[in-house]
């Protein structure tokens, strides 16, 4: 296993810290882990004295300890996305033996400590971004600054974490896809770590006007998940409610409500909402034509891909096409 415990100040000098210990060089803040530990990387970057973030891409072949000591007064955002089959805050694997899946969004206080466990073969992406008390000041109103230090306090040691939306995933996709040979890599990367923010502020703010996920328990909510992640990734057709339910081990109606309480959309409303965000991946990237796009997620009609195209996005897939 291996261990590490740090004060965090700002990012780039955590990952300078962090690749010291491990004996491993830095590359432009980039770290590559060591064969040792895994395969993937970590790169940090410094916006300015107040502001920074960090990502994480990699998979785990032996086990990692991370413990956060007291530090700066900041604010920390964490957008996890994390598959194993222990939970990372209890070490245990669930008693069904499905993975775990990780799939949330913490707004924490810096200046607490904490600790997270990662085991072997845990499969890691995250999304760091610290902002000083100070910076986030500047910028929200005294009351919304209020609230959100006070929500930060208790989330630190909350079991109700905000959770990652289809909007969130899309984003944190486009992230993690971004490559350094891309001359914008910088800018883009930023880009989109703002505008994480703005939406995990819009979330945060949905939730203090209804306080919906906080009703869930956290079993129920880990369920939610499992389900949010098979409708996220399917495409050939959307699965039977009662197959859904035996995932979760739960009714059909209880599956139903909870999701529409949790997410904020139907079953299928989701997944047809999922499916068509993969066909404008593809179409965006030109990987395919409009008829194989419409094919690849389970559409055999033309007309129907482009008319469900539409409804979502407010134009045709012709002309997502034309504009690229």
């Amino acid at each position: 296993m291996v261990t590490y415990s740090f004060q965090l100040e700002n990012f780039e000098e955590w990952l300078a810290d962090f690749a010291t210990k491990l004996g491993t060089p830095l590359h432009d803040r980039i770290l590559t882990l060591p064969s040792g530990l895994g395969e993937g990387i970590m790169l940090a970057r410094n916006v300015n004295s107040n502001f920074s973030y960090a990502i994480m891409n990699f998979k785990l072949t032996a086990d990692l300890e991370m413990h956060r000591e007291t530090g700066s007064k900041s604010f920390m955002i964490s957008f996890n996305q994390v598959e194993t089959h222990r939970d990372p805050s209890a070490g245990v694997a669930p008693p069904d033996k499905r993975p775990y899946f990780r799939n949330d969004i913490f707004l924490a206080e810096a200046a607490d400590s904490a600790t997270l466990r990662l085991s072997a073969g845990t499969t890691v992406k995250r999304l760091l971004i610290l902002c000083s008390h100070d910076l986030a000041g500047q910028y929200l109103p005294q009351e919304l600054f209020d609230k959100l230090a006070s929500f930060a306090k208790a989330n630190s040691n909350s079991e109700n974490p905000l959770l990652i939306n289809l909007t969130h995933r899309t984003m944190l996709k486009e992230l993690f896809e971004i490559r350094d040979g891309d001359p914008l890599s910088q800018i883009r990367r930023l880009s989109s770590v703002i505008h994480l923010i703005e939406r995990s502020l819009h979330s945060f703010l949905r939730q203090e006007q209804a306080t919906l996920p906080r009703t869930v328990k956290k079993t129920d909510l880990e369920s939610m998940q499992h389900i949010e992640r098979i409708l996220s990734s399917r495409l050939e057709g959307f699965p039977s409610l009662e197959s859904l339910a035996h995932e979760v081990f739960m009714s059909t109606s209880k599956l139903k409500n909870l999701f529409k309480q949790v997410y904020g959309h139907t079953l299928y409303d989701y997944y047809n909402k999922s499916r068509l965000q993969r066909a404008r991946d593809l179409l965006t990237n030109g990987q395919v034509s409009i008829k194989q796009a419409g094919s690849e997620i389970g559409f055999s009609n033309l007309s129907h891909f482009a008319k469900a195209f539409r409804k979502e996005f407010g134009i045709l897939p012709r002309d997502l096409v034309k504009g690229r």
